[in-house]
């Protein structure tokens, strides 16, 4: 997982920066939830509970029949749930548990993909709802040190949607997927970093995320602005077959951050993207007042357009500068709205590609 490999290398960013990074930042911390704001769902639907002997927020998605050999289109998905955040504190990571309707494992073959995401808060680049977390069959766990974490408050509201399927000959009743996120309690003698990832896509914030790819060679960007001014400590990203380079720029100040070419198996399927940790600058300078670009550079050579054929998307992880607040969300605003009824939607972030090409929607990020 692309997330899991960029969060898993901040780890390495700390060791080296040991506690100057506590001398170049302080604790900006996010915005007080608005707990009298409206929200399109039941926030007790999803179930968030604190076990306080291992120190983890524990996260309880399901129960869900998933037949033997089911595809995705034929199993009766969840869809979107939110729970409310019981704890004041910071999150350093998360594991993935899969049981049954007995507490028998379940294979993690079982989940297409899941993703957690605040809805009280926004993402750095758009009005959409910051995405926090994110697995497929894939992930192991992810763990940041606790000198980091992501800051949450009793109240916010966490939203979890997944996509399950059933590729094993055996049937599961019942099944549960429960995440697992360390976190320290507020009011610790020494406060982590303030974290906080954040995901940009070529296509619109408020969208689906695969595009049709036209044949030949062709580039795909977008475009805005920071909510808030910080340091990029980590970035990787995702790319579909055929695709060429993955380039993030700063367009105001005409310079180019970071670029990659994919990893290809010798079908030219994409298996992987470089993760960079800019270590020796102590993190790229991040300015709300610049304006910056994602741009996928596709090579289509089978002269036809493929349909769905294509993404691009970056995920990273930033610390804010001194002071910054983190925006909530404008519940009113249009991109906010779309972002709820596609989440609305369990197909969503599901690329038609297929595992071959990693379309796997937001999970890769």
């Amino acid at each position: 997982m692309k997330r899991a490999r960029i969060l898993a290398a901040v780890a390495v960013v700390v060791m080296l920066l040991g506690l100057g990074l506590l001398v170049m930042v302080r604790t900006p911390q996010a915005a007080e939830p608005d707990r009298h704001a409206p929200l399109p769902a039941d926030p007790t639907a999803l179930s968030i509970q604190v076990d306080r002997e291992h120190g983890e927020l524990v996260i309880d998605y399901g129960p869900i029949d998933l037949p033997a050999g089911a595809s995705h289109e034929n199993i009766v998905q969840l869809g979107a749930l939110v729970g409310t955040v019981p704890i004041d504190g910071w999150l350093h990571g998360y594991r993935l548990e899969i049981t049954d309707a007995h507490g028998r494992p379940v294979p993690q073959t079982v989940l297409h993909h899941i993703n957690i995401i605040a809805t009280d808060r926004r993402e750095l680049f758009s009005d959409i709802m910051q995405r926090v977390g994110a697995a497929g069959h894939e992930t192991g766990p992810v763990k940041l040190p606790r000198l980091l974490g992501l800051p949450v408050h009793e109240g916010e509201r966490l939203l979890v949607t997944a996509m399950m399927h059933n590729p094993t000959p055996e049937s599961y009743e019942g099944v549960r997927v429960v995440t697992r996120m360390p976190y320290t309690q507020r009011g610790t003698w020494l406060p982590p970093i303030p974290v906080f990832p954040f995901y940009l896509d070529v296509m619109p914030p408020a969208s689906k995320h695969a595009y049709d790819l036209p044949p030949g060679r062709s580039e795909k960007s977008w475009e805005g602005r920071p909510a808030v001014s910080g340091r990029i400590i980590g970035v990787g990203g995702h790319l579909h077959k055929y695709g060429v380079a993955l380039r993030f720029e700063d367009v105001t100040a005409g310079k180019l951050l970071w670029e990659a070419a994919p990893e290809l198996d010798d079908d030219g399927n994409v298996i992987g993207m470089p993760t960079r940790l800019f270590v020796a600058r102590l993190g790229v300078p991040l300015r709300k007042d610049h304006v910056y670009r994602l741009t996928a550079v596709y090579d289509n050579p089978t002269g036809e357009t493929i349909p769905d054929g294509a993404m691009g998307t970056l995920g990273g992880v930033v610390i804010p500068t001194r002071n910054e607040v983190w925006p909530g969300v404008d519940r009113q605003h249009p991109d906010y709205l779309l972002d709820w009824e596609l989440l609305g939607d369990t197909s969503y972030g599901h690329g038609e590609g297929g595992a071959a090409t990693g379309g796997h929607g937001h999970h890769h990020h």
